[in-house]
């Protein structure tokens, strides 16, 4: 059973002018033992921003001059028939600026809501957005990206809702052409015994399908429980700057 969350990580050039540099969105049940009908979940958006381009203030980014148009909604993308009625309300993708540097140029942005679902929702929630940067080599524009996170109601097998665990990578990450980098990606788990384990993904045909891969890169906390961090770069050559352009990070739970 797949649990948890599935983040998108772009990355890009600032001076290229563009003022969202990515993010993560994460959730939690609030109580991970109701068994009601209806459950209540906490939805996190954490977001980064070019600065001062895009404004610190609340409500970002519409706060900004310009950009009063740009409020849209998390919209459900894969199995939307059991989204436990998440359609009927959806979550907007406003946040408030938490902290903002003008040497860095950045701007990052958090805003948590609780919703109420479905007991036994699963399905796949997305802020997506097009007009990414222009890649140089191959010459492409016009580009969508999204950032997704995977939500599960579903109860495991010791009886409770899983609460996924917390990838934290700062957007955007960069490297330089033809050299080897190392990104570190901090993990947490607030399900104590857990395992969390990180390993390269494989692709399946599919709508953001991934499969497993036997090459496993790293274990944390052992204990009965397993859950993976699975990761995939693809990294794309420009003039002088090489930037990670889809890094994915999908946290799944591993059957014992």
């Amino acid at each position: 059973m797949w649990l948890g969350l599935f983040i998108l990580f772009y990355s890009f050039i600032f001076n290229d002018g563009k003022h969202f540099n990515g993010g993560t969105i994460r959730w939690a049940p609030v109580d991970p033992y109701d068994n009601s009908s209806s459950l209540d979940i906490t939805v996190t958006q954490s977001y980064s921003w070019t600065y001062p381009y895009i404004k610190c203030a609340n409500n970002v980014p519409i706060s900004t001059s310009g950009f009063t148009g740009a409020n849209t909604n998390l919209i459900c993308v894969v199995d939307c028939s059991t989204n436990g009625g998440y359609s009927s309300a959806p979550i907007d993708i406003l946040t408030n600026c938490t902290s903002a540097s003008s040497s860095l140029n950045m701007m990052t942005s958090e805003r948590s809501k609780n919703i109420t679902l479905s007991a036994g929702a699963h399905f796949y929630l997305a802020y997506r957005g097009n007009a990414w940067l222009p890649l140089n080599d191959p010459a492409q524009t016009g580009l969508d990206w999204s950032i997704v996170t995977y939500i599960d109601l579903r109860k495991r097998s010791d009886g409770f809702i899983n609460t996924p665990p917390v990838a934290t990578i700062v957007s955007p990450q960069y490297a330089i052409v033809n050299r080897t980098i190392q990104i570190n990606i901090p993990v947490s788990d607030a399900n104590a015994g857990d395992d969390v384990r990180c390993r390269w993904s494989k692709y399946t045909s599919g709508y953001r399908r991934r499969k497993r891969s036997d090459n496993e890169e790293h274990v944390k906390h052992p204990s009965k429980g397993k859950k993976e961090l699975v990761m995939a770069a693809v990294v794309l050559r420009v003039q002088m700057v090489a930037h990670v352009a889809v890094l994915v990070v999908f946290l799944q739970r591993v059957p014992v």
